[in-house]
C-alpha cells in the first residue's frame, strides 16, 4: 500500500531541527591521493547514527548554480540528515585536473562513500541526489555498486549515458554526429575549465576556510561564452580560444568523430554497466537530454536492475528541481550566504508549479501528483525508505509516471508505453500550402505521387535557434523560423479529435544535396489555432554519418539518400483544432554546430559553401514522421 494521500496534500513536512552544524572545507583524500573539497551538514542536536545525503557538483557551493542547491542542504537536514556537499575533481578547491566529461566520477563517488560510512555520525547508508551534473556524475557512480550507496535520485541526468541500446549521442554531445555546440560551450567555457588558479598543496582547512569566505575560484559573472559572437566564429572548434577563455574538455571534443575511441575515455555510463542502486530518473519533456534518459530507464529495466522509476514531468532542464522555497535561517545565511540579504535571496522565488509558464508555452499545473511540493515530498519518502529503513510504501507507486502536455499525469509499467501504436504521418505534395507558407502537408495517407521540396542553406546566413535549448526560453512560438525560405514546413489539418503521443518520435527523410556534406535538422512543433507553434523535440543528422558513425560518406550531387533521425521524445496531447508539425532545414544555429558544407573534417574549416537540400517524399522515396500514440 503506498503512501496515506494526507501525506501528499499536506505540506512540507514539519522540520524535526531548526539548526545545524557545518563543517567547510574538509580535504576527503581518494585512492590516488587527490583531495576534493567537501562540506559536512549535520543536524544540531540529533542522537544517533545518521544517514547522509551526498551532493557532488562542479559549482561554487556558495553562489550561483551552487547556490540553488542548498535549498535541498536545509531540507534534508532539517529532516535529520547528515548532507555532505562535495567539488569534483579538478574544480573550485578540489585538487586534480578536469580533463574529460565526468572526470573521476566512478572511484571518486565510491571512495566519498567509503569516507561518509566510516564517520562516527554515520549509519552506514548514502543516498545521492542532484539535477544536472549533480545526477550525472551518479551513474558512473552507481555503475560500481558500492554497497553504502543504497538509493539515488538524479535529475536530468542524460548527458551520463552512453552507449546503451538506440543512444548513439555521446551523452547528448551530438545529435546524429552533429555537436551541440551553444549548450557545450556555455558549460565547458562558464563552469569547468582544465585552466584555472590552484591552492597551495599544503594550505591548512582554516585557510581554505577564510579564503572561500573572501574569494571564489569561478569564472567572472560577466563572461559569457555562448555569446551569438561568439559562437560565430571559425573554425568551429576555436570558439573557446575566440572569447578569450581557458582551455577546457570541450576544445579536444570538438576535434572528435563520434566514432572516436577517445570518447570511450569518458566514464559514462553503458550497456556493459550493471547498476544495482534503486533509484528515480527524473527529467522534463523540453530537457536537451530528456531521451537519453529514457533509454538508459529502458535498458536497466530489460538487464532486470531493480526498483527503477522513471518520472518525466513538464518544463526545461531541472525546472522541476526549483520547486523548494527558500526558508531564511539564521544558520543558513551565516554559513552558506555570507554577503547576502534575506531580500535579496527572497527576490528569487521559486516558479509557480500550479500554473507553469516558461517560454511561450503555458502548461499549467505540473505539481507531481498535483500537490504543493510533491517532487520534495516524494524524495523524501524515497530516502526514509532506503536510508532509514522506513516501510512507507512509497515503491508501490507506478515504474513509468509521465506528465502529459495539455492532458496531465498517467502511468505505465514499463517504457516505452506498452500501450502506444505507432502511427505514420506521410510527408505529401499539397497545392494550397503556399498560401499557408508551408511547402506540404502531413497525412496518414501515403502518397500516390512523387514530389520534392527544396531549399537553399547558407552556412553564414544559417537557420536560427528559436527555443529548443537549456532554461527557461526553451519552449518559443516558432513562427518567426518557419517563415523563411530555408525551413521545409509540412502540417496536418486541423485535428478532429485530440491526439495523444507518448513516447520516442522516428523521422525517416529521403533527400539529397548538392553539396559533399549537409545536415538535416527536425522538429516537432504543435499547432494551436491561433497559429501559435510550440516546440516539442528536435534531432539532427550530418549526412555523411548515413550509413553509420563509423562509416562517415561524402555525397553525390543530386542522388537520393534514405536517412532516419530518431532521437526525439515527448508526451503531449494534440487538441482537437491542433495541427501537428514537421519542421525540416540544414540548420539550428547556434544549438547545433553549422556544417559549412564542404565534406571536410568542419571543425577546423573557415570557408562556406552554399547548397541546395532537398526532400523527396512520394511512392518511390517516401518520407514519413512515425509518431507513438496512445489510444482514448
Amino acid at each position: 500500500m503506498g503512501l496515506d494521500e494526507t501525506y501528499w496534500l499536506s505540506g512540507l513536512p514539519e522540520p524535526l531541527h531548526s539548526d545545524f552544524d557545518v563543517e567547510k572545507e574538509i580535504f576527503v583524500p581518494m585512492r590516488d591521493g587527490i583531495r576534493l573539497s567537501t562540506d559536512v551538514y549535520l543536524p544540531s542536536g540529533a542522537t544517533g547514527p545518521l544517514a547522509a545525503v551526498l551532493i557532488k557538483t562542479p559549482y561554487d557551493k556558495d553562489i550561483g548554480e551552487g547556490a540553488v542547491r542548498t535549498k535541498w542542504v536545509e531540507y534534508f537536514v532539517q529532516q535529520g540528515y547528515a548532507v555532505v556537499v562535495q567539488n569534483e575533481r579538478g574544480l573550485l578547491f578540489s585538487e586534480g585536473v578536469f580533463d574529460d566529461y565526468l572526470e573521476g566520477a566512478s572511484t571518486d563517488g565510491s571512495d566519498t562513500v567509503d569516507w561518509i560510512v566510516q564517520q562516527p555520525w554515520s549509519n552506514g547508508r548514502v543516498g545521492t541526489i542532484g539535477c544536472s551534473s549533480s545526477a550525472e556524475h551518479q551513474w558512473p557512480m552507481a555503475a560500481g555498486n558500492n554497497p553504502g550507496h543504497v538509493a539515488m535520485v538524479a535529475g536530468a541526468s542524460g548527458t551520463a549515458v552512453g552507449d546503451v541500446p538506440g543512444n548513439h549521442t555521446r551523452g547528448a554531445f551530438y545529435r546524429g554526429g552533429i555537436p551541440m555546440l551553444s549548450n557545450w560551450a556555455h558549460w565547458y567555457g562558464r563552469f569547468v575549465p582544465t585552466e584555472r588558479p590552484l591552492l597551495p598543496a599544503d594550505t591548512t582547512q582554516e585557510q581554505r576556510q577564510r579564503m572561500r569566505s573572501l574569494f571564489s575560484l569561478s569564472m567572472r559573472k560577466g563572461w559569457r561564452p555562448d555569446s551569438p559572437e561568439v559562437l560565430r566564429h571559425l573554425p568551429s572548434k576555436d570558439v573557446l580560444r575566440a572569447a578569450g577563455g581557458p582551455f577546457t574538455p570541450f576544445d579536444r571534443y570538438m576535434t572528435l568523430t563520434p566514432a572516436d575511441p577517445e570518447w570511450d575515455d569518458v566514464e559514462f555510463v553503458g550497456a556493459e554497466d550493471r547498476p544495482r542502486v534503486p533509484a528515480l530518473h527524473i527529467n522534463s519533456w523540453h530537457d536537451l537530454a530528456a531521451g537519453e534518459t529514457t533509454r538508459l530507464f529502458s535498458h536497466l529495466q530489460q538487464t532486470g536492475a531493480p526498483d527503477q522509476y522513471l518520472i518525466m514531468g513538464g518544463g526545461p532542464h531541472c525546472s522541476i528541481w526549483q520547486e523548494l522555497p527558500y526558508r531564511i535561517t539564521k544558520a543558513r545565511a551565516k554559513a552558506m550566504f555570507a554577503g547576502m540579504t534575506t531580500t535579496e535571496m527572497e527576490a528569487t522565488p521559486a516558479p509557480d508549479m500550479g500554473s507553469f509558464v516558461f517560454g511561450d508555452l503555458h502548461l499549467g499545473d505540473v505539481r507531481y501528483r498535483g500537490v504543493d511540493h510533491g517532487y520534495p515530498k516524494l524524495y523524501l519518502a524515497w530516502f526514509d525508505k532506503w536510508l532509514r529503513g522506513q516501510e512507507n510504501g512509497i515503491t508501490d507507486m507506478p515504474r513509468v509516471q509521465l506528465f502529459v502536455m495539455n492532458q496531465g499525469w498517467i502511468s505505465a509499467d514499463s517504457w516505452p508505453h506498452p500501450r502506444a501504436v505507432p502511427v505514420t504521418f506521410h510527408l505529401t505534395a499539397d497545392a494550397d500550402a503556399w498560401q499557408r507558407n508551408e511547402a506540404g502537408g502531413l497525412s496518414l495517407q501515403a502518397p500516390d505521387e512523387d514530389a520534392a521540396d527544396s531549399f537553399v542553406y547558407d552556412p553564414l546566413n544559417p537557420t536560427p535557434t528559436l527555443g529548443d535549448e537549456l532554461g527557461f526560453h526553451a519552449a518559443k512560438d516558432q513562427r518567426p523560423i518557419s517563415i523563411r525560405r530555408d525551413v521545409l514546413v509540412y502540417s496536418t489539418a486541423p485535428l478532429e479529435r485530440d491526439v495523444t503521443v507518448v513516447g520516442p518520435i522516428e523521422v525517416v527523410l529521403h533527400v539529397s544535396t548538392s553539396a559533399k556534406d549537409t545536415d538535416f535538422i527536425v522538429r516537432l512543433v504543435d499547432v494551436h489555432p491561433d497559429g501559435t507553434a510550440i516546440n516539442l523535440a528536435h534531432d539532427g543528422l550530418r549526412l555523411r554519418y548515413r550509413d553509420g558513425f563509423d562509416e562517415p560518406r561524402t555525397a553525390e550531387e543530386g542522388k537520393v539518400y534514405r536517412i532516419v533521425i530518431p532521437d526525439m521524445v515527448t508526451g503531449n496531447r494534440f487538441l482537437r483544432g491542433h495541427r501537428i508539425r514537421l519542421e525540416i532545414s540544414s540548420s539550428s544555429f547556434p544549438a547545433y554546430e553549422r556544417n559549412l558544407n564542404t565534406g571536410g573534417a568542419n571543425f577546423d574549416e573557415t570557408e562556406a559553401v552554399v547548397a541546395r537540400n532537398t526532400v523527396h517524399h512520394g511512392p518511390s522515396s517516401g518520407s514519413a514522421i512515425t509518431l507513438p500514440v496512445l489510444p482514448d
